[in-house]
């Protein structure tokens, strides 16, 4: 049977981007909290400040690694599967790179070994300072990629000369017009997905009665972390589907699954959506509820995919299911996070079990809703790879795409390897827990009385 190399080579880059957009994501996250964490432990000099950022300090160093090796992946095939993409785009995204690897070089791959090993030879302030720095570090990586990818969905600050693709605007070009949508809302999936890893862990922790003020304090941490994020979150949502709506017409049509073009647009809960005939089956809807979405208008205006070349459509079911999924996935979150406030002002928060196996069980939901973003971010800009101006298939390596099947297969060994090694590492941090230490410099504490953890961070 004969498999078209060019999905297979989105197959193989899709699957390959799913994995990898978990690591960046804990790695903005934790690195926020460890931030926090040793900020507190400063100004306080209280043991569980320390026992918090010197446990986080150890997953943090591991997702570090594996973001690093499956970021190395995914350059490997751009360079090779889509190598007609770094040809059409060097004057833009080449100036862009510079930038990343400049910043990688001099400050991610200075600080960072001072941040996760130099506790014990710095003095506090001087490990505060070096792990302020390695955030910043990956705050300037992380606005380089998006600035990258949003420039592909909306390109801006080029010109074109001759047919080639020339820049006029650094500046434009790496502040596109859905770069500040695109990095609020990755960086708040970032921080709200880690605060639930953070209250999952913590909830273990109680489930178990083990380390109960270091749990008590993380998971508190986590949900009111969560209580400012997740509402925020879904706020950026709406502006980022704004934006959408401006820029990218046919994949906001497809996250709604709206075919014709409507005014007054109901919102479709669920449906199954019929590529060939242009319209949904079996559709459960909510009357213009889109429409006020999208528009802030009952009666606005939504462009339908049938006004859109069928050569220029994504492929809806992928893009509806995963808006969808992403959508539940923050609902729920919501949910969890309601519950944990008013077992909070209850005073039942660290106690309720059925609350902390909740907790347990969301801990990857935030994580999970970046992949299915990532599913409509992507996989709703195609058949373009620079939005409306050039398509995917015209930058395909079809030497390389022909031997996709064969590369998914070597990829999914290695990364059953580099994942069981992670963790591996992972659950053997997680079984010891927090530990002490000897360090005379960290131990030290103000005279003032501790309060019970559940009242620390206010």
């Amino acid at each position: 049977m004969d498999i078209d190399p060019i999905l297979l080579a989105r197959v193989q880059f899709g699957l390959t981007a799913c994995i990898h957009i978990v690591f960046p994501s804990l790695l903005i996250g934790l690195a926020s909290y460890i931030l926090v964490m040793e900020a507190l432990w400063l100004k306080t000099r209280r043991p569980t400040y320390r026992e918090q950022w010197l446990f986080w300090l150890k997953p943090f160093a591991a997702v570090f690694v594996v973001a690093v090796i499956t970021g190395a992946v995914l350059s490997f095939q751009l360079n090779t599967l889509f190598s007609g993409l770094y040809e059409k785009t060097a004057a833009v995204l080449v100036p862009i790179r510079r930038i990343e690897f400049a910043n990688a070089l001099f400050v991610l791959a200075g600080f960072f070994g001072i941040m996760v090993w130099g506790w014990r030879r710095f003095a506090p302030r001087a490990h505060f300072l070096a792990s302020l720095i390695v955030l910043l570090g990956i705050m300037v990586s992380v606005v380089c990629v998006l600035a990258r990818n949003s420039w592909l969905q909306t390109p801006a600050g080029y010109a074109l000369v001759d047919g080639e693709i020339q820049l006029t605007s650094l500046a434009q070009a790496l502040f596109n017009p859905s770069l500040p949508y695109r990095l609020a809302h990755m960086v708040g999936a970032a921080l709200s997905s880690t605060a639930f890893v953070i209250m999952g862990v913590s909830a273990g922790y109680l489930l178990r009665g083990r380390h109960r003020t270091f749990a008590s304090l993380g998971l508190r941490a986590g949900l009111l972390a969560a209580a400012v994020l997740v509402p925020l979150q879904m706020f950026s949502g709406d502006l980022h589907g704004l934006n959408t709506r401006d820029y990218q017409p046919a994949k906001l049509a497809a996250m709604e699954g709206l075919w014709e073009t409507t005014r007054g647009a109901p919102l479709v809960l669920f449906a199954w959506p019929d590529v060939e005939a242009g319209k949904n089956r079996y559709s459960v809807e909510i009357p213009r509820l889109a429409s006020l979405i999208v528009t802030h208008d009952l009666n606005g205006k939504i462009t339908g995919l049938n006004d859109v070349p069928k050569s220029e459509r994504p492929y809806v079911p992928m893009v509806f299911y995963s808006f969808r999924v992403m959508a539940g996935l923050g609902l729920l979150m919501l949910a969890t996070t309601i519950a944990g406030l008013i077992l909070l002002r209850r005073k039942r928060l660290y106690d309720s079990r059925w609350f902390l196996r909740l907790a347990c069980c969301t801990a990857p939901a935030g994580l999970a809703a970046t992949i299915a973003g990532w599913c409509v971010t992507e996989t709703g800009r195609q058949p373009w790879v620079i939005y409306g101006l050039v398509k995917t298939a015209d930058i395909v390596n079809p030497s390389h795409a022909a031997q996709s099947a064969d590369f998914i297969f070597y990829v999914a060994i290695a990364y059953v390897g580099i994942l069981a090694a992670f963790g591996r590492y992972l659950l053997g941090v997680l079984r010891r827990g927090p530990a002490a230490t000897d360090d005379a410099r960290l131990t030290r504490q103000t005279t003032t009385p501790e309060r019970p953890a559940a009242s620390r961070l206010t």
